[in-house]
């Protein structure tokens, strides 16, 4: 799944490895507050059911 960049100053994309579902993600925009994370490359690894409830549990708050 790709997700083009938007007003929240993201780049991300999420695959699923294995049994995990991968997420990538990096900072693009040249005001964000952490000047250091631009241009790194962040990995996040989570179960798919445990992200599914995570955004579950969002859409519902």
């Amino acid at each position: 799944m790709r997700w083009d960049p938007i007003n929240d100053n993201v780049t991300s994309y999420s695959y699923l490895d294995g049994d995990e579902l991968v997420i990538v993600f990096g900072f693009w925009r040249e005001t964000h507050p952490f000047p250091d994370d631009l241009g790194k490359v962040f990995v996040a690894k989570i179960p798919p059911d445990e992200f599914a409830d995570v955004v579950d549990g969002a859409a519902n708050f």
